[in-house]
């Protein structure tokens, strides 16, 4: 319960933030990354305690501006919740400066730009001149050591992953957010993935790039590495192949619109999207059935422009899956075809020990992916069964 007596004198708020998007104001407390929706009214209600008005006061006002009464005791007890207010004897959180804020100013300014574009260019012009610069699967083979070439591209992706996930982080710093890199996991893979809550409570315009900042990274990466390759030879120009390879398929996966990819999150921002990955997945489904006269699902719950957009973003959801039978047919498979050919010559011309023994634990080591990745689906089905029937 709220005292009499708190009603009468200001609140201790800490510092928040307040993004007018219409019917709607994004609030946000950037210390403690906490970022609620609230309606235009309740969020001009909070702004007013925020500035140092009584609740008394506030209440007042709130009357003579929308005719309706409010309960500040209520009110201020759910503000109190969300750590708006400062609890008694806590600090005020004081705003503190963002480190290589004027880095990211710099790495994403339109001089920096201009020079992204030259290297693309650059790589393009390099590519049509000399073919050989085309991605292709044997460049991932830059050795005759299989091992070495699995192990290499598997460590050497971590750089180049840290830079994709870096560019995110720096690109919301330049906005003056807290933006973090964390590590995380996917199935039995470690993942690197940034946190930028505090986007929320930056205008729409001005997310499109801490969004897009990891693809263009890649491709910028993609060709530097292309360039290097171009202007080198032996090993160095190999190795620059093969990671440029492998960074521009981690640029195409951006394009696996089936998945929440970074070009998702640029349509929800750009539109206003809450729920597009499972009303556009609903839709594609609905129309299958209708083509194959099957059961019709129901419509996945999802606002308007959800639906809206779900008309023609659902066909993008074929065009990921489109993507990805191209990645797979023209990299994975001719990649592992190479691996079992290349251990079996190995094996049936008797090779020396070395290359036998480096050509069997590569081809446990692929085998192994796919038995543990095939595990770990059908006990989460298991899981999800289980918990279907309790």
């Amino acid at each position: 319960m709220v005292a009499t007596d708190t009603l009468n004198r200001p609140l201790r708020m800490h510092r928040l933030t307040f993004l007018d998007e219409g019917e709607e104001v994004t609030v946000g407390r950037p210390d403690a990354d906490t970022y609620i929706h609230l309606p235009a009214d309740g969020a001009a209600l909070l702004r007013r305690l925020s500035e140092g008005d009584t609740p008394a006061a506030a209440a007042e006002w709130y009357a003579a501006e929308y005719g309706e009464t409010v309960d500040m005791t209520d009110f201020i007890e759910a503000i109190t919740e969300l750590g708006f207010v400062a609890a008694e004897g806590e600090e005020l959180a004081e705003a503190e400066p963002v480190g290589l804020q004027r880095l990211a100013r710099a790495l994403f300014s339109p001089p920096a730009f201009v020079v992204y574009g030259l290297l693309v260019a650059g790589a393009v012009v390099a590519t049509v001149m000399r073919p050989e610069l085309m991605p292709d699967y044997r460049h991932s083979f830059f050795t005759e050591s299989l091992l070495i070439v699995s192990l290499s591209l598997f460590i050497g992706q971590f750089p180049f992953l840290l830079m994709h996930e870096g560019a995110h982080a720096l690109a919301g710093r330049r906005l003056g957010l807290n933006s973090k890199l964390r590590i995380s996991r996917r199935l039995y893979f470690i993942v690197l993935e940034t946190s930028m809550d505090g986007l929320v409570t930056v205008p729409r315009k001005k997310r499109f790039l801490p969004i897009l900042a990891g693809a263009i990274t890649d491709l910028v990466v993609t060709a530097v590495l292309t360039l290097v390759a171009a202007f080198t030879s032996g090993l160095i120009a190999a190795i620059c192949l093969a990671f440029a390879l492998t960074t521009l398929l981690r640029l195409l996966w951006q394009c696996y619109f089936f998945l929440r990819t970074d070009l998702y999150y640029l349509v929800v921002t750009v539109l206003g999207c809450t729920n597009l990955h499972a009303v556009a997945r609903n839709l594609l489904r609905q129309r299958f059935a209708r083509l194959l006269r099957l059961r019709v699902p129901p419509t996945a719950p999802g606002s308007a422009a959800d639906h809206k957009t779900a008309r023609w973003y659902s066909w993008l959801l074929l065009v990921g899956y489109a993507a990805m039978l191209f990645s797979v047919v023209t990299i994975v498979i001719p990649s592992v075809v190479y691996v079992v050919v290349e251990v079996v010559d190995r094996i049936a011309e008797k090779a020396p020990a070395g290359l036998i023994v480096d050509s069997v634990v590569v081809a446990v080591l692929i085998l192994s992916q796919f038995v543990v990745a095939g595990y770990l689906s059908l006990r989460e089905r298991r899981l999800s069964k289980l918990e279907s029937a309790s």
